[in-house]
């Protein structure tokens, strides 16, 4: 959908505008005037007076001329035949603001958002709405919105869905002489113009340099993953969502479902996507603040300056806690520094450099400037606490000045609040982000790093699709034969698997003593045996694993115990012992994004420890890496307790097949294996349940 006559219309009817102050339609009429637009504006109103200084037309029909957006400032019952009169006037772009469709989640609602739809289809128009509080273009000086103050014109760009967050978020820039916005749009009920429409919108816009989304829901989630990649690709997006603590669907059946809710979904998509999820409101204002003025720091390691040596270890912790890491201050660069300051007090050299309570506004701009000269610092952080002879505005204007020169940023944490105060408004009048806390802001650099690094990717899909099609028929006629089954047994489980090109453990089904006999030929010790049932998915609930078997007497006793628990015509299940790290991969279905992958920790501590990391199918070599290495799975990649070793290229193949097999059999719920064993060979699947959808 292509957006640009919408957002940059030369002629604009508002329909509803009123002569009373209060209503919506005398707001927007007000905002369209004050912010100043250019274009062609039409005021709408069956009076026909003049209001606000400007003739109004008692009907659409009466505006001569072509109209590029209808802005309907009218009820929602009003607004849908209304459709009618503005698609006779050739309009093919509308704004509404009316509520009282779906939002309400009543039998009248819902009945009035389909006749919008139908009206909609039958007049090919785009809406933006219902349910908003419109849209702002400062380049093209249009204020559709009803929003109480004129919006400064920046870089930033705002997609919100709610309309109250979003003007929480204008309030905040208009608050702010260093911050600007290039658009904002409000979705509201996005009927037909969604968040990925918007996205796309702002992503070619040359005004716009961040771009800042407030959802709440995603309406197609293909379309959403290929917009959001596409506009990381041309700039930074951050992303604030409802819905961190709602409890995510959970598949009694299987450990992947309830371990992967809808909300570490939705992470994996921003993640994968090169965006930065922010964790709360006043973080998602830091975020944008930071990329707004372009203070982004080069890489991880920090420098810390401070005249308050608790401060910096405060800080110090918060860093280290974010993976940040802290330049390590050469010798020379210390010698040079105790040269200067030795003659009269003796300062901590060790990073974080502690300038002592009476740091002067020199002492501070002759420690960094000494120290600036050290390799590879990402960032310069500068902590001031407001003491009785603290040079505060002399040293915010030699951080300023040493700013302007420097090539990595350099930022101001003054803290406290009256006495600081002044400096906080000369940074904020240069253009440069200062801070009077020290909470969250080493979380927001961790991630705009982490967003930065993960952007750089290859982000071509790797083993995608790996072909199915030697076992097609094999799978399709197992899986038909258990059609009306919850799932799989394992042995059926492990045959999908190992037809998928997995490896996996040989599973023999013993159903008399003279099989153990010939089992036992054939693998040797040590066995594991397992308990043979299609009715019974979690085995160590009911003491059906039993593991360390090596005589032939105790591989009997086993058969006993499991053939009574489970029934003497069903068997059991014979395998060789691996040993060697567990972990759990599996796959399920998500409604919005599709095909989710976990990786985590596994055996019969799962769910308990729930160490996992998910990704949206599919996902490529380096993405899968990083976020692996950036996971306690990292201590399994390089060697854990003499263990064997994990290769992350053989799991990143048997993940990628599993993303191949849900793809390619729609019959297929969810699937796990646990555990796979991390053994001295490589990789093998000793257990497996693949569930069925109803």
């Amino acid at each position: 959908m292509n957006l640009q006559e919408f957002f940059n219309p030369s002629s604009i009817a508002i329909v509803g505008v009123s002569e009373n102050p209060q209503k919506v339609g005398h707001l927007v009429a007000k905002n369209m005037l004050a912010q100043g637009y250019k274009g062609k504006l039409y005021f709408v109103h069956p009076s026909g007076h003049t209001i606000l200084g400007k003739k109004s037309y008692s009907d659409i029909s009466e505006i001569e001329g072509r109209i590029d957006l209808c802005i309907l400032a009218i009820p929602a019952k009003l607004a849908v035949p209304y459709l009618d009169d503005v698609a006779a006037k050739g309009c093919k772009n509308v704004l509404l603001f009316a509520a009282g469709f779906k939002e309400t989640h009543t039998a009248e609602g819902d009945a009035l958002e389909k006749q919008l739809q139908a009206q909609l289809k039958k007049h090919d128009i785009s809406l933006l709405g219902p349910n908003c509080i419109g849209f702002i273009h400062t380049k093209k000086k249009i204020n559709a919105t009803f929003f109480g103050s004129v919006a400064p014109r920046g870089n930033i760009g705002i997609i919100s869905q709610s309309g109250a967050l979003g003007t929480a978020m204008l309030d905040y820039v208009v608050s702010k002489t260093h911050l600007g916005l290039s658009q904002f749009i409000s979705l509201g009920n996005k009927t037909v113009i969604t968040e990925s429409h918007a996205l796309n919108h702002l992503a070619s816009d040359p005004y716009t340099n961040v771009i800042g989304m407030y959802i709440e829901d995603i309406v197609d989630g293909s379309a959403f993953q290929k917009a959001l990649k596409h506009a990381t690709a041309q700039k930074p997006v951050v992303i604030l969502k409802t819905g961190r603590t709602k409890e995510g669907s959970k598949a009694a059946l299987s450990h992947t479902g309830s371990l992967v809710g809808d909300d570490a979904v939705f992470d994996a998509v921003v993640r994968q996507g090169g965006a930065i999820r922010a964790d709360s409101f006043a973080q998602f204002q830091l975020l944008i603040k930071l990329l707004s003025l372009g203070q982004i720091p080069k890489n991880k390691n920090i420098l810390v300056l401070s005249n308050a040596g608790g401060m910096g270890v405060l800080l110090t912790d918060e860093l280290i806690q974010n993976n940040l890491s802290l330049v390590t201050v050469s010798e020379t660069t210390a010698h040079n520094l105790r040269k200067v300051f030795d003659e009269y007090k003796k300062i901590s050299i060790h990073n974080p450099i502690d300038l002592l309570g009476d740091a002067s506004a020199f002492d501070y701009e002759r420690a960094i400037e000494l120290t600036m000269k050290e390799k590879d610092i990402g960032a310069v952080i500068v902590l001031l606490t407001p003491q009785a002879n603290t040079e505060i505005m002399k040293t915010a204007r030699v951080l300023y000045k040493l700013a302007t020169r420097s090539q990595v940023p350099i930022y101001p944490i003054f803290m406290g609040r009256k006495t600081v105060s002044p400096a906080h408004e000369f940074f904020e009048k240069k253009g440069m982000a200062s801070l009077r806390y020290i909470a969250s802001f080493p979380k927001a650099l961790h991630k705009i790093i982490e967003a930065i690094h993960t952007s750089s990717f290859d982000a071509s899909p790797g083993l995608k699709n790996i072909s199915l099609l030697s076992h097609d028929l094999d799978m399709k006629e197992l899986l038909l034969k258990a059609k009306g089954d919850d799932f799989l047994n394992q042995f059926d489980s492990l045959r999908i698997l190992s037809w998928c090109g997995i490896p996996t453990a040989k599973t023999y089904l013993a159903t008399s003593h003279a099989d153990l006999t010939s089992i036992v030929g054939k693998e040797g010790y040590p066995l594991v045996a397992k308990i043979a049932s299609d009715k019974i998915t979690h085995k160590t609930e009911v003491k059906g694993v039993l593991t360390g078997i090596n005589t032939f007497e105790e591989l009997q006793a086993a058969y006993s115990s499991l053939t009574h628990i489970g029934g003497k015509k069903s068997g059991c299940y014979i395998q060789h012992q691996y040993s060697g790290h567990e972990l759990l991969v599996g796959a399920k279905r998500d409604a919005v994004f599709g095909t989710v992958l976990v990786v985590g920790l596994g055996g019969v501590y799962a769910e308990l420890i729930n160490q996992t990391v998910q990704f949206v199918y599919p996902t490529s070599q380096a993405q899968f890496n990083s976020q692996i290495q950036s996971s306690l799975l990292q201590k399994l990649v390089s060697g854990y307790r003499n263990m064997p070793q994990l290769k992350l290229r053989e799991l990143y193949r048997i993940v990628m097949a599993i993303g191949s097999l849900m793809e390619a059999q729609p019959s297929i719920s969810s699937l796990d294996i646990n555990p796979l064993i991390v053994h001295e060979d490589g990789l093998v699947a000793v257990d497996a349940r693949v569930i069925l959808k109803d």
